[in-house]
């Protein structure tokens, strides 16, 4: 396994969402994934299918950008569907081959003449931007924030943060108030708000656009929703984000990673459950039998 250069003398430096969100969760499985980077033999359809999803809209935007006709994206994007599709893992049949082909297609159907226009930096789109900021200091080391942001744009006179998200719940409010208070959209309205100061040509952000869409096994709904986040939500957010990171990294200083059970049977349960139900001089050969190990690397871009 590579060495994670987002740690320095075992203490974790630049962070992402996914590392931050694992940490406020849970510090025994912060400490799996991340420190250890134990993660399930088989990826799990929800991850798999977002991941595939993102790389579509990625090759759509940068298509459209570069002058490529419309329904000629549309082809090429559809043939890309198809192709992730072959190796997404079985189990959900909501995510299927089939439901992404049909979610691309039915997403840029819907959204054909996009009024969300995607910013420019440097003659190219803002599509799957990373990020890795100067974020605050601890005990002399830089800690960095980092991050992919799927595409900033501009719409009715703001400037916006742009997801997609999947689900296989109905796309109401329920759904949509999820992302705020959260981990991961403040996160990167902070990044904007600091790229802000420094890169002129690409403001700070007023909120997020989510763009959900619901799978079904024979149908994919999509809805949009904007989120608006004030300036002192953002610096609350800060605030807390420092505490959160300062405790994690005290944490991985000490080497004192502890469970927090009021996580373990949320959602559809954490899948380092088995191992901690086992005793602790047990763990190691349940997560050498049952996960593989890979790098975290808030650092690294995805391309």
């Amino acid at each position: 396994m590579n060495e994670n250069t987002s740690f320095k003398d075992g203490i974790q430096f630049a962070w992402d969402s996914t590392s931050i969100g694992l940490w406020k969760t849970c510090p025994k499985k912060y400490y799996y994934s991340i420190v250890c980077g134990y993660e399930p033999r088989i990826m799990a359809p929800p991850l798999a299918f977002g991941i595939a999803l993102h790389s579509i809209m990625e090759a759509w935007h940068k298509l459209i950008a570069n002058g490529i006709d419309k329904h000629e994206a549309l082809i090429k994007v559809t043939r890309l569907a198809g192709q992730l599709g072959e190796h997404l893992p079985p189990g959900d049949n909501t995510r299927t081959k089939e439901s992404l082909v049909r979610s691309t297609v039915w997403y840029l159907d819907q959204f054909w003449e996009d009024k969300a226009k995607i910013l420019n930096h440097n003659n190219k789109p803002v599509v799957e931007y990373h990020f890795k900021l100067p974020f605050m200091d601890y005990l002399g080391m830089e800690v960095l924030i980092c991050g992919h942001i799927d595409r900033m744009v501009h719409w009715q006179d703001k400037i916006y943060v742009s997801d997609y998200k999947t689900t296989k719940y109905p796309l109401d409010s329920k759904f949509f108030s999820q992302f705020k208070p959260g981990t991961q959209m403040p996160l990167y309205l902070t990044a904007c708000h600091i790229i802000s100061q420094t890169i002129a040509d690409l403001p700070s952000a007023h909120g997020v656009i989510i763009d959900g869409m619901q799978l079904g096994v024979n149908f994919t709904r999509c809805a949009r929703s904007v989120v608006e986040f004030s300036l002192e939500e953002i610096n609350e957010y800060i605030e807390d984000l420092q505490y959160w990171i300062k405790s994690a990294m005290n944490a991985c200083k000490e080497n004192y990673f502890p469970q927090n059970t009021e996580s373990c049977q949320k959602y559809s349960g954490c899948h380092f459950l088995e191992i901690c139900s086992k005793s602790p001089a047990r763990r190691q050969v349940y997560l050498d039998g049952s996960f593989v190990k890979r790098v975290w690397n808030p650092l690294q871009p995805r391309n």
